[in-house]
């Protein structure tokens, strides 16, 4: 029987207000602190056969730059010439993409783009890490659009939600708390502020994440970054964690000593949103201690001291994760392939097997530069918070990131090897099959050939043996 959805109607009295009340105020902070919504970072790679589209995209997003700025613009200089120079590595800062609407308002050495009522400025680096890639990081930093909505979410009160399912066993009935709902408005907030994101920087920009965004945005590494106040100290930054951890659920994270990192003034926590294929991250800066003089004002000072810190692992580790889909639909096209083999269809298996050795291609060089990459991630060094039932685990981001991509990575080849040893396995019994057969039709082929050339030396040395034949075949 069909399911059909439908919020079902009851009538609650002063002890269900007062309940529900309640949820809505466990996600709220002390004296109702806003956060500060600064900037998201993306990552995108782009793989060594695409740098010429690189090069065209770059040459199309500064097509208007003026001349001064365009004599500064030295991406052509250095990506030109990754064919020649596999191993030379570079990280190379672009000149700022500002908000139309600041225009005459900012000094900065910059180009002007409409991006839309929430998105400021975006920042782009390029990182040449490894010989067969490019790693894009884009900062895309926010007005206070944003942060307003997402505070407004939070603060306001929101209504339970019951839904009654009905089936053919009848009624169920599904509770949407005040909690649950808060956290998803705020995904679908920052998912679709991301794709806006993407969606024009897919202008001139497109890789192994861009590309299927459109079905899939968090296929797209991102990284948020808030600001507000909190304890210094790591373990009052547990227990103020502790404390709030509905107003965290709000942002589908947690404060936990094997969830979350930190380094200076960032607390950096990973998103664990149910039913995604990709969860990302999210930092929280602390604003009681982001006054650096050598920044105008604290807001720059969170937001631009992250330009300088590379997220490249965690590019690598979501590539590294998708190969690992693309080797699992190996298994059934090399099931596929064989059986085409042994069906004696050759030509479609070697379309097959060209699919196949381009995914393995790929996979191979991959694993060949990131052995000999070395990453820049030593200045930002982002370890677990302690925790005191087991103060000497302590795991850095990046090392933990690593070891997970190094794991990963082996794995995967040795599943390659094992569909590659299969698949030579089969490919040489048919070629000992092949070979056999053709060796019994030239045996055949060889005894027809000498009868044939007996009958025709007979008939050449004995020219009446035909009257002969037909004689006794016929009478006569």
């Amino acid at each position: 029987m069909e399911k059909i959805k439908k919020e079902s109607k009851f009538s609650y009295g002063k002890e269900y207000e007062n309940r529900v009340r309640q949820e809505n105020e466990r996600c709220f902070l002390k004296d109702k602190q806003k956060l500060k919504y600064h900037s998201f970072i993306l990552l995108e790679i782009v793989p060594l056969e695409k740098i010429e589209q690189l090069v065209f995209g770059l040459d199309k997003l500064y097509a208007n730059a003026s001349l001064s700025q365009k004599s500064r613009l030295n991406y052509k200089k250095f990506l030109s010439n990754c064919h020649s120079k596999l191993f030379q590595r570079f990280v190379l800062n672009l000149p700022c993409i500002v908000s139309s609407d600041l225009k005459g308002k900012v000094l900065l050495d910059c180009i002007f783009y409409d991006l839309g009522d929430k998105i400021r400025r975006i920042y782009t680096t390029i990182y040449k890490v490894m010989p067969s890639n490019v790693i894009l990081q884009f900062q895309v930093c926010l007005n206070n659009k944003m942060g307003e909505e997402i505070n407004d979410k939070i603060y306001q009160y929101h209504k339970e939600i019951r839904e009654s399912i009905e089936t053919s066993k009848g009624e169920s009935i599904t509770v949407y708390g005040p909690e649950i709902k808060k956290k998803n408005e705020i995904y679908q907030l920052r998912k679709d502020l991301h794709k806006e994101a993407v969606d024009f920087l897919k202008n001139y920009f497109n890789g192994y994440f861009f590309e299927p965004s459109k079905e899939n945005i968090s296929v797209v590494p991102s990284i948020d970054l808030f600001s507000l106040d909190y304890p210094v100290k790591e373990n009052d930054i547990l227990n103020w964690g502790i404390e709030n951890r509905p107003f965290f659920s709000c942002f589908s994270t947690s404060i936990t000593p094997w969830e979350s990192f930190k380094y200076e003034n960032y607390l950096f926590c990973i998103e664990s949103e149910r039913d995604v294929e990709f969860n990302n991250y999210m930092i929280f800066a602390n604003r009681e201690t982001s006054k650096e003089k050598i920044y105008p004002d604290i807001d720059s000072a969170i937001e631009l001291k992250l330009n300088f810190c590379s997220f490249d692992l965690i590019a690598i580790e979501r590539w590294v994760r998708i190969q690992e889909d693309v080797v699992g639909k190996l298994s059934s096209t090399v099931l596929e392939e064989i059986s085409k083999i042994q069906e004696n269809k050759f030509s479609k298996a070697i379309e097959t097997r060209k699919s196949i050795l381009k995914n393995v291609f790929s996979f191979k060089r991959f694993g060949v530069g990131y052995k000999w990459n070395s990453f820049i991630f030593d200045k930002f060094t982002f370890t677990s918070l302690k925790d005191e039932r087991n103060p000497e685990r302590q795991i850095d981001l990046f090392k933990g990131l690593k070891e997970g991509i190094d794991t990963r990575t082996k794995e995967i080849s040795n599943l390659i090897d094992v569909f590659t040893k299969q698949y030579e396995t089969i490919l040489n019994l048919k070629n000992l099959e092949f070979s056999k057969n053709m060796q019994t039709s030239v045996r055949c082929l060889t005894i027809v050939i000498i009868v044939l050339s007996i009958i025709q030396i007979t008939i050449l040395v004995i020219p009446k043996i035909p009257e002969l034949i037909m004689k006794l075949l016929f009478g006569g």
